[in-house]
């Protein structure tokens, strides 16, 4: 199992290091943007220090704008 497919639900360092990843993996994994950590800013942005969350990064969206022209035409 890799560490992306272990992280498709939330999880906690916690349980990531009992299946076998190491926190070096873990981090390698957010700083390439494979994982995400959900509980890193509060509502209001703040930066927040503690237990992380982490989960697999959500590719962005493509953006289409072919129907919003086709609209205006």
């Amino acid at each position: 199992m890799t560490l992306a497919d272990f992280c498709a639900l939330p999880r906690t360092m916690a349980e990531i290091e009992n299946e076998g990843f190491t926190r070096h993996q873990v981090y390698g994994a957010v700083k390439r943007g494979e994982l995400v950590n959900q509980n890193r800013k509060d509502a209001w942005g703040r930066i927040r220090r503690g237990a992380g969350l982490f989960t697999v990064a959500a590719p962005a969206p493509v953006y289409d704008a072919a129907p919003l022209v086709d609209a205006w035409r």
